[in-house]
């Protein structure tokens, strides 16, 4: 006998696209281990019973099994989303039953319980406008109650109950703004950011949303992770924005779907070993997939830019029109891939190159970038590739990519949390990064070591690092990266607002174990929990010639005004 009852499980509206369906829906995630095909199979031959005996005729019903739980999704109309989702979490409350106590469902007993809802919840009006937003091709959401059509500039913005027919909306005048969507393991913050500069900087009015927050022409608006459906609605439902650059986290596809479609262009920045083992992503090729929904939210003739360096991504099954870019190919083999409805972005030498099939265009060297740090950050050589193709996908032309590449600045004004560097006479060299990854320290430690000896820098090279139990898996492979990189101390944080179903202290000792057990010396390590707290030691015990990389994250703001702070004081003395 089993026991579901105790299964942890979720479900969500799906707003857009997802890995289930190209409209929206509703999914519910089970976290399982045993019997997981039977159960799945069990509970979409309940559902489909259901579905079967009620009003609604337009429906579809897909799962997904793998190693740790499985999803049920359910397309249902849009005004009836609440309602899909009340429906899963009733018919697994049946399957617990019927599993656990052998209880039968009482199907008749569902079906009197959901004619009901759905005659009570149904807005047939709602459903019409989000089925003819779909045949017109626009953009559509919903805030509370009110309606928007379309995007930006060019929106329809409504009260729901102000619009009783079709013909009350102006459908011939609304369209959508160009945007871009951006994803991937790596880069996809500092891509967002860069080509939103190269935008504004070229006189368009632009709006980005990221995992720190949304800026509309330059302003922060809202704060937060906003990387999901609510920062993409924050971004397209307002009047001021010409172009819109949207960061697109694969969480926020998985669970909510993606909201936003008709893109000008989309990009998958890279694929790199993260989130393994969560939400049916068990390998890097189910990593690809999940983030590669951004690809079908491009409009009938936008452009997927693929990045022919990454395997993950070249193996996608992408339908539209593609452009490519490369730090690999050269020029005669990347032309391979030219044709007279593309582009290619790659380098000569040093040289940034747009190209066509009738244009070459020199933009600039890409050690002259200031986010390349004098060309010592080889990874962001990608970013500014990626932010090369999406900002000419949005019509800006290449000399005012250049002109917004040579501006666009390494420090925290125009990137916060990446690679922000301080200079303290008492404490050496000091760099804030949200590196949290595997390939996101690994990156961050080469560019230190290049920047050591390019600088002279010989004292002592200290890390400040955590881990959230998600990440547990990736330790090892952490410490391995640590210790080839003769990183002399580490100071082990805590993600203390996102412990993730560890405990408070959990995460930084086990953290320590794995570095001791790869042979870093115990009297090198130091928990402390708190990233302040964390970065104030630091700072107590470095010295003139020293250089600490400090991965911080929930303290990020707090950390950079400390050190800030620190310095400011050392000036005034």
């Amino acid at each position: 006998m089993t026991q579901l009852y105790d299964a942890k499980f979720f479900s969500s509206r799906l707003l857009g696209q997802s890995r289930f369906f190209d409209r929206a829906g509703a999914v519910i995630d089970i976290e399982w281990t045993e019997n997981n095909q039977q159960i799945a199979a069990t509970f979409a031959e309940e559902l489909n019973k259901l579905l079967a005996k009620l009003p609604v005729k337009e429906y579809e019903v897909k799962t997904l099994v793998f190693s740790n739980g499985f999803n049920v999704a359910l397309s249902y109309p849009y005004d009836l989303l609440m309602v899909a989702c009340e429906i899963l979490d009733w018919v697994w409350a049946d399957i617990t039953d019927l599993f656990d106590l052998e209880r039968p469902v009482n199907l008749q007993r569902s079906v009197r319980r959901f004619k009901k809802i759905i005659a009570e919840n149904q807005k047939l009006i709602l459903r019409k406008i989000y089925n003819k937003a779909i045949e017109q091709k626009v953009n559509f959401f919903v805030n509370k109650d009110v309606i928007v059509l379309g995007s930006g500039i060019y929106q329809f913005k409504a009260k729901l109950n102000k619009i009783l027919k079709l013909g009350d909306i102006p459908w011939k005048k609304i369209k959508d703004i160009p945007m871009v969507l951006i994803t991937g393991t790596n880069g996809k913050t500092t891509t967002t950011r860069l080509t939103e500069f190269i935008c504004r900087k070229s006189g368009l009015k632009s709006g980005y949303c990221s995992t720190d927050w949304v800026m509309i022409n330059g302003k922060l608006v809202s704060e937060g992770d906003l990387s999901g459906p609510s920062g993409h609605q924050f971004v397209l439902s307002s009047p001021k924005v010409e172009v819109a650059i949207l960061e697109v986290a694969r969480g926020g596809m998985i669970k909510r779907g993606l909201l936003p479609n008709y893109a000008k262009a989309a990009t998958v920045t890279n694929i790199a070993y993260d989130h393994i083992g969560q939400n049916g992503i068990e390998n890097l090729n189910d990593l690809a997939a999940a983030k590669g929904i951004v690809y079908s939210g491009l409009k009938d003739d936008g452009i997927a830019i693929i990045n022919l360096d990454d395997k993950h991504i070249t193996a996608l099954p992408v339908s539209h029109r593609k452009a490519f870019l490369s730090t690999k190919l050269d020029e005669k083999k990347i032309d391979k891939y030219l044709n007279k409805d593309n582009f290619v972005v790659f380098l000569d030498g040093k040289s940034i190159i747009l190209k066509t099939a009738n244009e070459r265009h020199v933009l600039n060297q890409i050690d002259e970038i200031p986010v390349t740090v004098n060309g010592l950050a080889t990874y962001n050589y990608e970013n500014v590739l990626h932010a090369v193709s999406l900002s000419y996908c949005l019509g800006v032309e290449p000399k005012k990519i250049i002109r917004g590449l040579a501006k666009f600045g390494g420090d925290d004004k125009s990137n916060f949390g990446r690679w922000n560097y301080y200079s303290s006479v008492n404490h050496g060299h000091l760099v804030v990064d949200i590196a949290h990854n595997p390939a996101g320290l690994e990156s961050v430690l080469n560019l230190a070591g290049g920047f050591r000896k390019l600088h002279n820098v010989k004292g002592k090279f200290g890390l400040m690092y955590g881990n959230t139990a998600d990440r547990r898996d990736t330790m090892p492979e952490i410490a391995d990266i640590i210790i080839r990189h003769n990183v002399d101390y580490v100071v082990i944080k805590e993600f203390q607002e996102s412990l993730r179903g560890s405990q408070p202290g959990e995460m930084p000792e086990a953290f320590k174990q794995v570095l001791i057990k790869k042979g870093y010396p115990a009297k090198k390590i130091k928990v402390i929990p708190n990233e302040v707290e964390a970065v104030q030691h630091i700072l107590g015990t470095s010295k003139a010639n020293d250089m600490n990389i400090l991965c911080s994250h929930e303290l990020i703001t707090d950390v950079s005004r400390l050190l800030k702070d620190t310095i400011k004081a050392e000036q005034a003395r």
